[in-house]
């Protein structure tokens, strides 16, 4: 019976074996610079895209980092619904009018990223159903964004993004025939040398525009363009460091985008919450990473009592912030990256809500018995690389007290030293007072073990009685 098992498990792996590779035919040309990972083609250093002599299952192709060339023919029989041709060395000249014939009704995302596209390819405006157009990192001047090609396109596309590489000059100005994009729901502006956007930059998709990027721009203020987006929901101005504190002053009346869920301002140049921040009563997630929030004041916290989630890496924050805790409801935390030396038995004492804290690669010296005491909702704690050498004794009075649950603690990228000096939190865990379970992760540097394992395996031989203060 067991040798009748084996063979038929045997013989089934053989014909998905055999089924995988019947789905991954490739052109010869294709053979060896390219990969199948189910219906998704990915290549590499490719040529050129070779006719499909057969059908074809694939319906999404992936070409990057190439000197590509494309023919009349090369899509002929591919039927593919997705195409990305991303720095493959594509200039105006690459494209013809026959390019992507057979694809006009089916192609639903295409991107030509970080090419040499100096306009608006015309060809795109033979795509009737095209969902996604990505042409960012290409040094598209404004006037170059064809009227034509965006209004054939403006009745379908959903998500469209542009921008120059970074640091390139050739978008100074906001291109306005964008206003075709009527049913756009995001957009997306990676990099361009605009310093100033009109205020009807949005106008035709002011009443669809649920997500918006403007990035690596020379803007000096935040757009009064945006108060204009009725439906916005997530708003990521990252990178355009001009702007600064000054620049976020900006004069909004409460109400104004009132589904605005999602905020990301990183580095932008900020020292403090923006104060504009209270108009919005529905924001949820911030994210001010990579600004000199060196010190956050009471009163600026009050901008974000709203918030759930907030993160605050690479600030130059040097200890916690005791703002924080004016932020009744936070769930998420994220302090990593920054140059926190201790963490006090007050840092975090009213922050009972937390689900999640992040410290990852702060120099920590310094770390209370008590630190995590009133954590007791907390699911997940990250300690990554804070050149730590023992496990800290503040995970025993928060694991005593939490709530019945699993709490994971990650110790990876430290130096722990594994010894029966850990009988301690052997000890909580198989107490049966204790109602969480736990687990730590990351590796023993003493033992050729994880911690966990070691936590096991190891430590129900060690003495009792020996409490992690001791140890």
């Amino acid at each position: 019976m067991k040798t009748f098992i084996v063979v038929l498990s045997l013989s089934l792996c053989q014909l998905v074996s055999s089924i995988t590779r019947a789905t991954c035919t490739l052109p010869g040309a294709m053979q060896g610079k390219c990969q199948c990972q189910g219906n998704i083609v990915k290549c590499e250093d490719l040529d050129y895209i070779a006719t499909q002599t057969g059908g074809s299952n694939f319906l999404r192709l992936e070409v990057r980092n190439s000197n590509l060339s494309i023919n009349a023919s090369s899509f002929d029989r591919w039927g593919l619904t997705e195409i990305l041709l991303e720095n493959c060395q594509l200039t105006d000249s690459s494209f013809h009018s026959g390019d992507f014939n057979g694809l006009e009704n089916s192609l639903r995302l295409l991107s030509l990223k970080d090419n040499e596209l100096t306009r608006l390819p015309n060809f795109l405006s033979k795509f009737t159903n095209i969902e996604t157009l990505d042409v960012s990192g290409n040094p598209i001047h404004h006037y170059n964004f064809n009227e034509d090609v965006l209004r054939d396109i403006g009745d379908s596309l959903l998500s469209f993004s542009f921008g120059t590489k970074i640091g390139g000059t050739e978008l100074s100005q906001w291109p306005l025939t964008l206003t075709h994009l009527v049913k756009l729901q995001e957009l997306i502006l990676t990099a361009a040398d605009i310093t100033i956007m009109p205020t009807n930059s949005f106008h035709g998709f002011e009443g669809t525009l649920l997500r918006l990027t403007l990035a690596n721009t020379k803007l000096r203020s935040v757009p009064l363009a945006i108060s204009r987006l009725r439906y916005l929901q997530d708003l990521h101005f990252d990178h355009n460091q001009n702007v600064g504190d000054y620049g976020v002053r900006i004069p909004l009346i409460k109400g104004f985008l009132p589904f605005l869920n999602q905020m990301s301002l990183k580095d932008d140049n900020i020292t403090t919450f923006p104060e504009v921040l209270q108009s919005f009563d529905r924001l949820d997630q911030l994210n001010m990473d990579e600004n000199n929030l060196k010190f956050v004041s009471d009163k600026s916290a009050k901008s974000v009592t709203q918030i759930t989630s907030l993160s605050l890496q690479h600030s130059g924050i040097t200890r916690i912030p005791g703002a924080i805790q004016d932020i009744t409801y936070l769930n998420i935390l994220d302090l990593s990256n920054n140059s926190i030396h201790a963490i006090e038995t007050n840092d975090l004492k009213e922050s009972a809500e937390l689900l999640t804290l992040k410290l990852n690669n702060n120099p920590i010296l310094y770390i209370s018995d008590k630190a995590f005491v009133n954590q007791t909702k907390l699911r997940r704690l990250e300690l990554k690389g804070i050149e730590i050498k023992r496990v800290p004794c503040a995970l025993e009075a928060m694991i005593r007290r939490h709530q019945p649950g699993y709490i994971i603690v990650d110790l990876s990228n430290n130096k722990i030293e594994c010894n029966c000096g850990l009988k301690w939190l052997f000890d909580v865990k198989n107490d049966r007072h204790t109602r969480t379970r736990f687990r730590i992760v990351g590796n023993c540097d003493t033992v050729d073990k994880t911690i966990q394992d070691y936590l096991d395996t190891d430590l129900a031989t060690c003495p009792a009685g020996i409490n992690c203060t001791d140890a």
